[in-house]
């Protein structure tokens, strides 16, 4: 469980596998709650569960449809984010902001 103080929220696409599961991992542990986004809704579901029992920080999740309509885009939540959580770090799995 963490024992940080909060750094702000990070959001993370491609959060179930990979390199985006390891950026989430690791910012959980470093204290960042996290919005995690993944076209697999139920492994993303299942890794955002443990990874919230062993850190104790807030993850949310956004499943991703592929073609990417504006209800499944993390991009058009950012604004809103950004005006909510100063310390918001978004990053996806390919490196853009």
């Amino acid at each position: 469980m963490s024992t940080t103080t909060n750094l702000g929220t990070a959001l993370i696409t491609g959060a179930s596998t990979g390199i985006g599961a390891t950026y989430a991992d690791r910012l959980a542990r470093r204290g960042y709650d996290l919005i995690l986004v993944a076209r697999d809704k139920a492994a993303l579901e299942k890794f955002a569960a443990s990874l919230a029992a062993e850190t104790g920080e807030r993850i949310q999740t956004l499943p991703a449809r592929a073609g990417g309509t504006a209800g499944s885009d993390p991009h058009a939540h950012l604004g809103s984010l950004r005006r909510r959580d100063k310390k918001l770090a978004a990053r996806n799995s390919d490196g853009r902001r």
